[in-house]
């Protein structure tokens, strides 16, 4: 039988496709291995849906693209098939937050919203399970967008699109360095209203169409005000970028009165971002621990920094991992933070080269060692941070598994 789709990635994106897919009644088929196969696949097939952990290196990506088949992403698949309304957002750090802030505000509004794409719940799962029958209609899917999913996309088409930020991060895979990624980043906007084109308040200056701002530590809604950002769990200038991003989407897709503000405001109070994002895991004999696994960029770990460190020299910050091709300079310009930088992992040479000079830096070739160390060198007032900046690939599965592996470390040593 000849295939009308290939799916290149048997990873969750891929099983999205081929499960939306079945939904359409259209063959497909899943090819996982990265190498180039004898004979060629796509020969009869109408439709190549790539996942985005199948980098342009890949001979079998390559092998795609030499067959002249249209290649779409997995993201794209979905947005062919969704009738309904949908929200997006990316930017190099803040995604999870700001889309499940989203989420969850849109709930507390009594609207049908769900958090997907990048979030972990891929966008044509959603589209599979509308079709199937086993979520609402009216679902309104807000969709954390990575850079690799927008690197295929020609049809997508957000009611609202949000880019928080821009800093270094997957150099390793944008050869045009930073331009390039950032022009990846901002195809988000290619399918949405000039309206309601949205950016984060650190990247770009709130322009005429923000209806929202922080105005003395107060946020406000067309200068009416909602509550204090002291009153939300949420802390930090990045925090406040990602509530005030969540709102304007929000005001995008529905008519904001004064009851729907009232059930914001009491929503927001209520929101608590996930773990793993500048978490306090204890506190004990003055000491914080904090666990910021998922901040995978310098500008991430640079937010936790500012986030933490209420005193001069307190933070020792575990750092390291699988290297993006990224540059960790702007790290020195914080030696009034950070007492001491415990680096790991493969790019633990590259980083400790650019740091020894300005900062008191120790290597380590075991997690284990590098967490157990920073503790047993703690003084009161400290802060053990691990925000380690990079990929976590080398050594864990995921950032939730470096995780959690330091909790552990933590809790068994305090």
């Amino acid at each position: 039988m000849n295939n009308d789709i290939i799916i290149l990635g048997a990873g969750s994106s891929g099983q999205a496709a081929a499960k939306l897919a079945e939904c359409l009644n259209v063959h497909s088929r899943i090819l996982s291995d990265e190498k180039p196969v004898s004979s060629d696949p796509f020969d009869n097939c109408q439709l190549i849906v790539v996942s985005p952990g199948i980098p342009p290196t890949s001979p079998l990506y390559q092998q795609a693209v030499a067959s002249g088949k249209e290649i779409i992403s997995e993201l794209e698949f979905g947005a062919r098939h969704f009738a309904g309304k949908y929200l997006a957002i990316t930017g190099t750090n803040g995604k999870t937050t700001t889309t499940e802030l989203t989420t969850h505000l849109l709930q507390a509004l009594n609207v049908n919203a769900i958090s997907t794409g990048n979030i972990g719940h891929p966008f044509s799962t959603v589209c599979a399970d509308i079709i199937n029958k086993t979520i609402p209609d009216d679902t309104i899917p807000v969709i954390e967008v990575s850079s690799f999913q927008l690197e295929h996309t020609k049809l997508f088409a957000p009611v609202a699109a949000l880019i928080l930020n821009v800093a270094e991060d997957h150099l390793d895979r944008y050869p045009g360095g930073m331009s390039e990624y950032t022009a990846t980043k901002e195809k988000i906007f290619q399918g949405v209203p000039i309206e309601n084109q949205l950016y984060g308040i650190t990247y770009k200056a709130q322009t005429e169409n923000s209806r929202f701002k922080i105005e003395e530590g107060i946020i406000k809604y067309n200068d009416l005000e909602i509550i204090s950002f002291d009153k939300l769990r949420l802390k930090g200038i990045h925090n406040q970028e990602n509530v005030l991003g969540a709102l304007e989407l929000i005001s995008r897709l529905i008519e904001l009165d004064e009851s729907k503000l009232d059930m914001i405001k009491k929503s927001l109070q209520t929101y608590s971002p996930g773990k793993h994002r500048v978490e306090k895991v204890i506190e004990k004999n003055g000491v914080n621990y904090i666990d910021d696994s998922k901040g995978t960029n310098p500008a991430a770990v640079i937010a936790a920094i500012k986030s933490v460190s209420d005193a001069d020299k307190n933070i020792r910050l575990i750092l390291g991992g699988l290297d993006k091709g990224m540059n960790f300079a702007p790290l020195k310009d914080y030696p009034a933070h950070i007492t001491k930088v415990y680096i790991l992992g493969e790019c633990r040479e590259k980083i400790y080269d650019t740091l020894h000079d300005a900062l008191d830096c120790e290597k380590f070739t075991d997690f284990d060692n590098c967490v157990l160390t920073a503790c047993d060198e703690v003084v009161k007032g400290d802060t053990v941070l691990l925000s380690p900046g990079c990929a976590s690939f080398d050594m864990f599965d995921d950032y939730k598994q470096r995780g959690q592996r330091f909790c552990e470390l933590v809790n068994t040593c305090v």
